[in-house]
């Protein structure tokens, strides 16, 4: 059997308000720090954040967010870089723990915007998509015994 790819659905609550809240969070963002207003600028960002997070499938999310804690464990705890080794316990923990939370809202957003890219050009525009070939099972269960 075979089979073509033609959408990709990573989303989870399909509000069309959250893309347009995760751009502007992200832009206010930028805005507010760049005048120096530290606190504006993290309360858009987290607002930006959210709105990746929820618009994300959670199995995604869980995925990214293990990739992220296991990244930001290697890079604070396991093989601290010269910069991070000055740094206590505590505060390592807490930069493991912001790592996995920013990793994961960023890599949310990129699977977003790719699965964004790849429904244009497979279903939009009629590029040719991913095609997977199945077989079916051979058949008899091996729980049997």
């Amino acid at each position: 059997m075979s089979y073509r790819v033609k959408r990709m659905d990573p989303y989870w609550i399909k509000n069309p308000i959250l893309p347009v809240v995760a751009i502007a969070g992200v832009v206010a963002a930028l805005l507010l720090i760049g005048r120096g207003m530290v606190v504006p600028a993290v309360v858009a960002a987290v607002v930006g954040g959210l709105a990746v997070f929820f618009s994300t499938q959670p199995a995604v999310s869980a995925v990214l967010g293990t990739l992220g804690l296991l990244g930001g464990l290697t890079t604070f705890l396991i093989v601290p870089s010269t910069q991070n080794a000055g740094m206590s316990l505590p505060l390592r923990l807490l930069s493991s723990i912001l790592f996995t939370l920013f990793y994961t809202v960023l890599m949310d957003g990129v699977v977003l915007l790719v699965a964004v890219l790849y429904n244009l050009f497979a279903g939009a525009i009629g590029l040719g998509g991913v095609s997977l070939d199945l077989e079916e099972d051979g058949g008899g269960s091996e729980a049997e015994a």
